[in-house]
């Protein structure tokens, strides 16, 4: 059943419930509703939402809408008190005009995704079918803080694929400099099944003139390559693994290749990618998070053992080449007797990563687990993952984000709620919360389909497809976690104190103070938007008093950082601090 028809035709009675919110109760932001603030509540239906952070822990939302003659693209922004943004209009400013529905010749745009662009905006991407000969095509709009579209980008949108054929399944990445690279599936002339194609988006709007027009062929290999996963490679490019059904005798196999900023695919990678796991039985559905040495984890779902199938992992280097340190084939990070797959994940802040999935047992559970940049699944979880809600009722439509202190925050829909749960990087749930999940919104609608971003500080705001109108079905948000207050932290005992970052903003290297009630071990780290670390300042044993160190604006090999808003977080006494912090060029 699709999207639409799901909530359309579900029978709503709206009764006032109790909502829990994550942290301990009461911890969202009073501006917040009580039953989620309403982001597009325009006539006839919008669902699948996409979301970024705005850099100042609110979000930016984007989402298809069908209020006109034809689906269109819409963005909103919520601000971390939980109020829409005033400057943006009432039911969000829509990404393309009419005149391409006025000329009769627009089918729709469909699927829209969406990256920040480090300054406030966001970059849109989705499914174009405004022409009736090219098919479904690649294109993307820059909208920005002020919550205009960017006039010095093409009106409606600009065309990165527009080739015969079809492209889907897109995913994105921010490249670090105001722009994005994007990867699809493509069905073009000449593609055996479908390929692996990807493009970069420039910060000014334009198509890179570096990169092939129509897009880089990541592979062309025989067979069909298919659900394209994409990460930064801190470098200007990105790596993507994707599923591979190049192989007549091993079945779908895991690949990955190194797309570089210059818009050639990494010579260090074999044509048409490296094998991440080719071995006997079936590999699907992969997920990627950086290790913040310009390499990948990778992470799927493996039937391998006939007849069920279950969670796997594997590191890629930089170099190209699949660590040693890591089992051939990747690791097994469940030895559950169940069958697992969809997984997602990401990073640790250290290297590795937590991995969510679906564990399908009498109903659909959602798992995790915690896998270090070694290799070695963290003794500390349980063997075969923590089970995040024991709930008697299917989960399903997960999605995942940092706590921004090695855990993670995990959404999922349950049923007719979306439910949340926050996992500690030791293995243990948070008390805090149900051992069932904390339901975001509980109301008798249906609400689902979440999309998850983490803000920034250890926040994190979720957005949903609800169902509580009577004709047709809108987009909420709500946070499940709030942001740490940014500036000067509220002291946890006296003494204990994360000054403010000076100068700041900074173009100069800048000082970061703090103050110790005794001799602990410290660790001071920087991380950007996405929850990614880019520089660790600091780590061990430092004496009681006050403290500075020095960041001169660069990142873990010594290069200077793109201007933009990051986070350096202290973690000492037992307590994690963090502030916001802003580079200038």
């Amino acid at each position: 059943m699709c999207l639409e028809s799901r909530f359309a035709t579900i029978p709503l009675v709206i009764a006032m419930a109790a909502l829990g919110t994550f942290g301990a109760p009461g911890a969202a932001k009073a501006e917040w509703p009580r039953f989620g603030r309403a982001i597009c509540t325009a006539p006839r239906g919008q669902t699948h939402s996409s979301i970024t952070t705005d850099g100042a822990d609110g979000a930016i939302i984007t989402w298809q809408d069908g209020r006109s003659a034809r689906v269109n693209v819409f963005a909103n922004h919520v601000l971390a008190s939980g109020q829409l943004d005033p400057a943006w209009p009432v039911n969000g400013q829509p990404l393309l005009t009419d005149s391409l529905v006025l000329a009769g010749a627009d089918g729709g745009q469909f699927t829209p995704i969406i990256v920040s662009d480090g300054a406030g905006g966001a970059i849109v991407a989705w499914r174009d079918f405004r022409s009736p000969v090219t098919g479904g095509d690649v294109f993307a709009q820059h909208v920005l803080a002020s919550g205009q579209v960017d006039p010095d980008w093409k009106v409606d949108g600009v065309g990165l694929c527009t080739i015969q054929g079809d492209q889907n399944n897109l995913a994105m990445v921010s490249d670090g400099a105001g722009g994005a690279i994007l990867v699809w599936m493509d069905s073009r002339p000449g593609a055996t099944v479908s390929d692996i194609f990807a493009h970069h988006l420039l910060a000014t709007g334009d198509v890179d003139p570096l990169w092939p027009e129509n897009g880089l062929p990541v592979c062309t290999a025989p067979g069909l390559q298919e659900f394209p996963v994409i990460i930064g490679d801190g470098a200007g490019g990105a790596i993507i693994a994707w599923d591979d059904q190049r192989s007549s005798t091993t079945g779908a196999d895991i690949f990955a290749h190194h797309v570089l900023a210059s818009g050639v695919v990494d010579r260090a990678y074999p044509v048409n990618g490296r094998a991440v796991c080719a071995v006997g039985g079936d590999q699907g559905r992969p997920t990627i998070v950086a290790d913040g040495a310009g390499g990948a984890i990778i992470a799927w779902s493996d039937a391998r053992i006939v007849a069920t199938s279950h969670i796997f992992a594997e590191h890629v280097l930089a170099s190209g080449a699949l660590d040693p340190a890591w089992p051939a084939g990747g690791r097994s990070i469940s030895n559950a007797g169940v069958t697992e797959g969809r997984p997602l994940a990401v990073s640790d802040g250290t290297g590795g990563a937590v991995v969510t999935w679906q564990a399908f047992t009498v109903h659909v559970n959602t798992f995790a687990q915690h896998v270090r940049g070694t290799g070695v699944v963290d003794p500390a979880w349980p063997a075969g993952g923590r089970a995040l809600s024991i709930t008697l009722r299917n989960q399903t439509f997960a999605d995942i984000v940092t706590d921004g202190a090695g855990g993670a925050v995990v959404v999922w829909d349950d049923s007719l709620d979306v439910v949340a749960q926050h996992v500690f990087a030791s293995g243990a749930l948070d008390p805090a919360y149900p051992d069932t999940g904390r339901v975001v919104i509980n109301l008798p609608s249906q609400e689902g389909d979440p999309a998850l971003v983490a803000t920034g500080a250890g926040g994190a705001i979720v957005a949903w497809t609800d169902a509580r109108n009577l004709t047709s079905p809108d987009i909420f948000a709500m946070q499940v976690l709030e942001a740490v207050t940014t500036g000067v932290s509220t002291p946890p005992a006296p003494g204990f104190a994360f000054g403010p970052a000076s100068p700041n903003p900074a173009r100069a290297p800048l000082n970061l103070r703090f103050e110790l009630t005794r001799e602990t071990r410290v660790r001071l780290s920087i991380y950007d938007v996405n929850g990614r670390r880019v520089r660790e300042l600091a780590s061990g044993v430092r004496a009681v008093g006050p403290h500075t160190i020095t960041w001169d604006l660069r990142d873990e090999r010594g290069r200077a950082v793109a201007a933009g808003i990051f986070f350096a977080r202290l973690e000492a006494q037992g307590r994690s601090l963090t502030q916001k912090v802003v580079t200038l060029k």
